[in-house]
């Protein structure tokens, strides 16, 4: 029963810090065009050159994807560092 908690307490804070690091990356590269992988391979299999351009949802993602990662990153670590504390009483 504690390894669960345990696993628990370890996944927030793992994932917490991904979230963290994800959202600082993601904030100083947001003004950047980028594809995904998804895109790239469309692109490659239909023989076509240039992506389409960013629309306007492109652009508002590229923002408040960051921004919600580095809203969330530090709650996760907070929950799975109070998960952990409750282990110890």
């Amino acid at each position: 029963m504690d390894w669960e908690v345990i696993l628990k307490g370890l996944g927030l804070l793992i994932f917490g810090a991904l979230f963290i690091w994800f959202g600082i990356d993601g904030w100083r590269h947001r003004r950047e065009e980028r594809i995904n992988l998804i895109e790239a391979a469309i692109l490659k299999a239909g023989k076509e050159d240039e992506p389409l351009p960013f629309n306007r949802w492109d652009r508002t993602m590229a923002y408040v994807q960051p921004v919600l990662m580095l809203i969330f990153g530090p709650l996760m670590i907070l929950f799975g560092v109070a998960i952990l504390s409750l282990l110890g009483e």
